[in-house]
C-alpha cells in the first residue's frame, strides 16, 4: 500500500511539474508575439500609460 501512495504522490508531482512547464512556454510565446494584444493590467499597455499621463 506504501508503494501505490508514493506512485500517487510523485505521478501527481510529476503531472503538476509537466503542466507548468507548459504554461511557461505558452506564456512566454504569448509574450514575444507581436500581434498578440496585452492586457490592460500590463504596464506596457496603452490604457496604463494613458492613466499615468498628467492630466
Amino acid at each position: 500500500m506504501a508503494s501505490l501512495s508514493a506512485i500517487l504522490a510523485f505521478g501527481t508531482l510529476g503531472f503538476v511539474a509537466v503542466f507548468a512547464y507548459l504554461n511557461a512556454r505558452a506564456t512566454e510565446q504569448l509574450k514575444d508575439d507581436p500581434s498578440h494584444k496585452p492586457s490592460t493590467l500590463c504596464a506596457k499597455s496603452d490604457h496604463w500609460m494613458r492613466e499615468r499621463e498628467p492630466s
